[in-house]
């Protein structure tokens, strides 16, 4: 499947990528590269990233996979986020990798993982999503 994600990079779809300056860098295969900054307000006491700041950052990731996947003709609504967090992060970069699971009629299904900066496995997210249709024709980056 070719998805294009280079507008990511031109315009930050809502704040949350742009609090996090959550950027495209490349497509190897079937998986989908990105790159997060965790900037100081995102830590937890331990002055680690807190766990839904890296929720949000995935979220983030996998859905601008799945609106391209679709084309920009649909909402990404999201019936369920499972996040299993697998050591802390630090402030600072982190990268991302996404792969599409299921991309269907009715359910889309993708994997979000994300990497320390020493590209070591930190947290894996499942992401379910309705595919929702937008009722005036606008795409979903008209809604920004």
């Amino acid at each position: 499947m070719d998805i294009s994600l280079d507008w990511l990079n031109k315009k930050k779809p809502g704040k949350t990528a742009e609090f996090l300056n959550l950027e495209y860098i490349e497509t190897e295969g079937d998986i989908y590269k990105f790159k997060v900054t965790f900037p100081k307000e995102t830590s937890n006491p331990m002055n680690m990233v807190q766990g839904g700041m890296i929720t949000a950052a995935l979220d983030d990731a996998t859905a601008m996979v799945i609106i391209s996947a679709y084309e920009f003709k649909f909402r990404p609504l999201t019936t369920d986020l499972h996040v299993l967090f697998h050591r802390p992060v630090p402030l600072g970069e982190a990268t991302i990798e996404v792969k599409i699971i299921k991309l269907g009629k009715k359910l889309a299904t993708v994997e979000g993982k994300l990497f320390n900066s020493e590209n070591k496995l930190a947290a894996t997210l499942l992401h379910t999503i309705q595919p929702t249709e937008i009722a005036d024709g606008a795409t979903p980056l008209d809604k920004i």
